[in-house]
């Protein structure tokens, strides 16, 4: 679900004493982000407003925001949990600071939000309207403006809306009703439901159509309903929009149920760590803490070593302020998402809230008068952002290693034995020392780079520089044409 941008609103507690609250709105919300990010929607897209942050004039601003960042590839959606009232003719939805006495200038009429993003470059639009949860403690006097939101004056603004699809939580007689013991309100129970991929039968080639959403969610939550209330109340979902051939996609779950694949067939294989490496040599004499005066080092020893970690600080500092000025530019970091920043002999850390960056300087081990600048990305606070379009963008050529470090062990005698008895060794091959049976390195045919296991991790190195994402990608590649030789089994 690429080039999604989002607008997630949860508005549970009002500030007006007369506004009753809205049951599992945060909750609803969260869900559903949760749901376009395993989707494959870079969660930097998706803005997240729930407890005192949905303010009146913040959506707005939001919505305006949206709408101008929106290109003709990008897919705008908004998801609402809340109250909606129809005031004047007017469809609306309310924010934290929503007065009861004073609905009109206290709310936003949907037309004005639909509206924004139709004016927008963007060729699609999906709105998700979750409105009027159960629970309500007003008089009847009180209770009629949240009754009156009409379903029916939006299917007729929005009839001919070509690239636009609104899904609502209940027909214009109804209630949104919560529930309890799946603590959701029951129509986003059952959307998340359907974003996850856990529903049989609605997806056609991993797309999730509007028609088949549609359905689902009006027979689910009908039933549901029904079976919650004491009083068997009716919840009809609907849906409007025009519909070419009844082909408006919803969502694309191809990366999800590729990952479930993946995630099935290692089914045992447990991964403590990832850690994105590279390794590059140079003369000593280029440090720039290498003054006049100095000599190159002409012995490979502790002495020497420790002296060009000496010298390195400055390298290392620069490295670090390079990267830190990377991360605030294109990730946006803040100076609260820097952690703490380490700098020694030879060593430099920076710790940030999604990751730690590392780089340390050695002695080379093949020439005496040349370094090695080691640079990793390890312990990911978040492995989520491994697939990051900003992250992978921050670190677009930077790496040529992924090794995996691994909770359980690799009997790799068994895996050597195995990958010989297979026929056809122009496709797989390994190579191992007799005196040493700890490690091998295995080939495949067409995979330019190699695969080196050891007994608690597994790494993959490419011939050339790559993102992040593109490595996991060539292990995941790699891991899944080498299922068809039956060895990933030794290695679960």
């Amino acid at each position: 679900m690429e080039n999604y941008l989002g607008l997630i609103i949860a508005v549970e507690n009002y500030t007006d004493p007369k506004m009753p609250k809205v049951k599992f709105a945060n909750n609803d919300a969260e869900k559903f982000k949760k749901c376009l990010v395993d989707l494959g929607c870079d969660s930097a897209n998706l803005e997240l407003l729930k407890d005192s942050n949905p303010t009146k004039t913040t959506i707005e601003n939001k919505v305006k925001k949206i709408a101008r960042a929106a290109r003709i590839q990008d897919t705008i959606i908004l998801y609402y949990a809340g109250h909606g009232f129809n005031e004047n003719g007017k469809n609306t939805i309310s924010g934290v600071d929503t007065e009861l006495d004073s609905i009109e200038p206290t709310t936003i009429p949907i037309t004005k939000i639909i509206s924004s993003f139709e004016q927008s470059e963007s060729k699609r639009v999906v709105v998700f309207l979750d409105c009027c949860h159960s629970g309500i403690e007003f008089d009847d006097i009180e209770r009629s403006p949240l009754t009156d939101f009409s379903t029916d004056d939006l299917k007729y603004e929005y009839k001919n809306a070509e690239h636009l699809m609104v899904f609502a939580s209940c027909k214009s007689d109804e209630k949104s009703q919560a529930d309890v013991k799946r603590n959701h309100g029951v129509w986003s129970y059952f959307l998340i439901q359907a974003l996850q991929g856990k529903v049989k039968d609605i997806y056609d080639k991993n797309l999730l159509f509007s028609t088949k959403l549609q359905k689902y969610l009006k027979d689910s939550t009908f039933k549901r309903v029904k079976f919650i209330t004491p009083e068997k109340k009716n919840q009809t979902p609907v849906k409007y929009g025009k519909e070419t051939d009844d082909k408006f996609i919803v969502a694309d779950l191809t990366k999800l149920f590729e990952a479930r694949k993946i995630e099935a067939s290692s089914k045992g294989f447990k991964l403590k760590e990832a850690i994105f490496s590279y390794s590059e040599e140079d003369y000593v004499r280029k440090l720039p803490g290498f003054e006049s005066g100095h000599k190159v080092p002409k012995k490979i020893d502790h002495y020497h070593e420790s002296w060009i970690q000496k010298i390195s600080k400055d390298l290392i500092q620069d490295e670090l302020d390079e990267v830190t000025e990377l991360l605030r530019q294109i990730l946006k970091l803040k100076l609260k998402d820097f952690q703490e920043t380490t700098i020694e002999d030879g060593y430099g850390q920076l710790s940030t809230l999604h990751f730690d960056y590392i780089v340390g300087v050695t002695q080379s081990k093949n020439s005496a008068d040349e370094y090695v600048l080691n640079r990793s990305i390890e312990n990911f606070k978040n492995s989520e952002i491994i697939g990051s379009d900003k992250f992978n963008k921050a670190f677009n050529e930077d790496f040529d290693t992924l090794t995996l470090k691994l909770n359980n062990d690799i009997d790799i005698e068994e895996l050597i034995d195995h990958i010989e008895e297979i026929d056809d060794r122009d496709l797989i091959d390994v190579q191992y020392s007799t005196s040493d049976l700890s490690k091998c390195r295995v080939e495949v045919s067409g995979f330019e780079g190699s695969i080196n296991f050891e007994v608690d991790e597994i790494q993959i190195k490419v011939n050339k520089c790559t993102s992040p994402k593109l490595l996991v990608e060539s292990f995941q590649q790699v891991y899944k044409e080498l299922g068809s030789s039956g060895y990933k089994k030794l290695i679960q």
